[in-house]
């Protein structure tokens, strides 16, 4: 097929049926295209044919008479005759029509003809057959749509390889402080909140610290409240770590503080140290209404053997509400060498288990003319002394205003301390 066919000189189709020579140019001798008409001899030439041929000269390619004297008219009913001849399709597809359908059956609907790629890649040089363009769309075309399997964005297909590794938010991703791996958009974000290898600031001495470190930090933070060296003779006060060797410089201060505890200690000279136990399993008891002893002490080294009795559930008035606490005096070794009755006191602290402070501290004294206060011959220990209504099961749990719990994991804590002054000194033994 001539290179022109489609676009100037003559038609070069294949014809179902010969066409008449007179409807044939006489330069290209082909079936003649926009067909012009010479006015001297009558012949047609195609339009392009007869424009290039009047350039090399000017005279008729038949008879030889000028053109510009007889001169050329468009041929419109030639024209409609050429364009209703029957041509088969150039590209061997089945179809068939008048050549006036065929650029039309060219352009849109024949499965052969010769089409670029709808997606315009390679700059719209890729060419193909029009059956074949689905294909190419769906498996090799670089400009079909493409969905990434990560993060479900669309994409051309040529981009693909360079989304995954460098765009797509769902990429794995190592972390540069931990080298934890995971996904992108994860670990630049929500992990930086939690990452233990990354730099923070104090908030106290702004010091920039790794957050693994930060737990320890506050055991070198130069602006860190600190106890005071002699916080145990008193010094509730808490200096800045970096002022901590200025504050205990204050001899005045700390001599002071030093002289009341020495004063304190005089004052309990006669004290046994507290005892402290636990009250395990404190729901059974309340509910089935068993009563607890604690462990027996004295009151000093070759003092009075003394328990503290516990009802979960109360007793008397306090009974289904509170927590009842007495104290009892015990058959002791030391009895024959004691005053009685006893007239010292007991003390019993239900500790808080959040804090050392706002313990309930309630102090017995035994009164002297009471059966409470004789010594216990018959029996393992005698009468109790002591408060019904100790403390209500209300204010057991945690109270945030006071920042107190005393119960906790179903156990009670008390310590308990006593001080007989009327003992027998003198007959105190040391073996």
């Amino acid at each position: 097929m001539n290179k022109l066919s489609l676009n100037e000189g003559g038609y070069d189709y294949k014809f179902i049926e010969e066409p008449a020579d007179s409807l044939k140019c006489l330069i290209c001798l082909l079936v003649v295209r926009e067909p012009q008409q010479h006015g001297g001899c009558g012949k047609l030439f195609c339009k392009v044919c007869i424009d290039k041929h009047k350039t090399l000269r000017n005279t008729c390619p038949h008879c030889r008479r000028p053109l510009l004297q007889t001169g050329l008219f468009p041929d419109l009913r030639s024209e409609q005759e050429v364009k209703s001849l029957l041509v088969h399709c150039p590209t061997a597809c089945e179809w068939n029509g008048e050549l006036r359908s065929l650029e039309d059956h060219m352009q849109k609907v024949c499965e052969n003809a010769i089409v670029p790629c709808p997606n315009g890649c390679s700059n719209g040089k890729t060419k193909m057959m029009r059956k074949n363009v689905d294909f190419h769309i769906l498996t090799n075309c670089p400009n079909r749509s493409h969905s990434c399997t990560k993060c479900q964005n669309v994409m051309e297909f040529r981009n693909a390889i360079s989304h995954e590794l460098n765009e797509c938010p769902k990429r794995r991703y190592t972390c540069p402080h931990c080298n934890e791996a995971g996904v992108y958009d994860e670990r630049t974000t929500t992990h930086l909140e939690v990452c233990p290898r990354v730099e923070i600031t104090c908030k106290k001495c702004s010091l920039q610290i790794i957050r693994c470190d930060e737990s320890c930090h506050p055991l070198f933070c130069l602006n860190e409240p600190v106890r005071c060296t002699y916080y145990n003779i008193g010094c509730k006060e808490k200096p800045l770590r970096k002022d901590v060797t200025k504050h205990e410089e204050n001899a005045q201060l700390h001599l002071s503080l030093a002289t009341k505890e020495v004063l304190r200690l005089n004052k309990i000279q006669f004290r046994k140290d507290a005892l402290t136990f636990r009250m395990n399993k404190f729901e059974k008891h309340n509910l089935k209404k068993n009563k607890f002893y604690s462990p027996p002490f004295h009151t000093s080294e070759a003092g009075y053997k003394m328990c503290i009795r516990v009802y979960a559930n109360g007793l008397g008035d306090g009974k289904g509400t509170h927590v009842t606490a007495s104290a009892h005096l015990m058959k002791g070794d030391n009895d024959d060498s004691l005053s009685w009755p006893f007239t010292g006191t007991v003390t019993v602290e239900l500790l808080n288990q959040l804090e050392d402070k706002n313990h309930r501290k309630e102090t017995l004294t035994f009164p002297a003319n009471d059966d409470v206060s004789e010594r216990v011959v018959n029996n393992e220990r005698g009468e109790g002394w002591g408060y019904p209504d100790f403390i209500s099961h209300a204010d057991l749990v945690h109270k945030p205003l006071t920042n107190t719990q005393y119960l906790k994991d179903d156990t009670l804590i008390f310590r308990v301390s006593a001080e007989a002054p009327d003992y027998k000194p003198w007959l105190e033994c040391t073996n």
